[in-house]
């Protein structure tokens, strides 16, 4: 599960709560032990098909879940501090190494044989992480990792600017038309920052809704809203000669 289905599971446990419904009525309800629904309500691999199956109990439904399902994950969030923050824009590499560990599930022996490190860089990596506060060093290269520690960044700290440099650099390198571009359209800031909540919270209802669809690809997303200059094609009006209307001619011919 992503950190989003789990704060899913967790909007679960709080929609029960708040309808004041015991496990025990709803094993009655739906017809599985208490035991068992214990057991799910508290397990990061339940499915999307349980956790729906449930939520029409609760009478609520996966769009409405996934709305708190946000709003705890606010709630519990906390950004990297400010000494992680400088490490990480220093050292983007760590942020890499414990991204890949998290984030990506990816084990140690396979960002070890990935990259083609040696044991003592592994073993300098998971250090640092460890005084960062992400892992807890178990035994050598095995290590147990904070899963209170989230990759949210404060905006325009040094790291929130490298992310966005390199987030940048990564949609260049994709030549694909912007589904949407357009100049000069007159918004409020107020309508700006509701139009970027809105699109926030649907793609992060599809991310949930798409766990377990195989059809739904990765993808990143970048909205930008910037000054609504005029858009020229040229830098400056140069000075003409009869040559540009030669050029005019001979393209207007080539075209007949």
């Amino acid at each position: 599960m992503t950190v989003s289905a789990q704060y899913l599971l967790a909007a679960l446990r709080e929609t029960l709560k708040v309808r004041n419904i015991s496990y025990a009525q709803l094993s009655e309800y739906c017809s599985v032990p208490v035991s068992s629904l214990k057991r799910q309500f508290h397990n990061p691999s339940l499915g999307i098909d349980k956790i729906t199956f449930y939520a029409s109990y609760l009478d609520t439904d996966l769009v409405k879940l996934s709305e708190l399902a946000n709003r705890i994950q606010q709630r519990d969030i906390k950004a990297i501090s400010p000494n992680n923050n400088a490490i990480f824009a220093k050292h983007p590499y760590l942020y890499d190494f414990i991204y890949l560990l998290t984030s990506l599930g990816w084990s140690v022996e396979d960002i070890q044989t990935h990259f083609t490190l040696s044991e003592q860089s592994i073993i300098h990596y998971l250090r640092a992480l460890e005084m960062m506060g992400y892992v807890e060093t178990i035994e050598k290269t095995r290590v147990k990792l904070n899963p209170q520690k989230r990759f949210i960044t404060e905006e325009n700290s040094p790291l929130d600017k490298l992310f966005v440099a390199r987030f940048k650099t990564s949609q260049d390198r994709h030549q694909q038309r912007p589904a949407i571009c357009m100049a000069r359209i007159k918004l409020t800031d107020e309508q700006i920052r509701k139009m970027e909540g809105q699109l926030y919270e649907q793609l992060v209802n599809f991310h949930t809704q798409n766990q377990q669809n195989p059809d739904a690809t990765l993808k990143n997303v970048m909205l930008s809203f910037v000054p609504g200059e005029a858009i020229r094609l040229s830098d400056t009006l140069p000075e003409v000669d009869g040559e540009l209307l030669r050029e005019v001619l001979r393209l207007q011919g080539a075209q007949a």
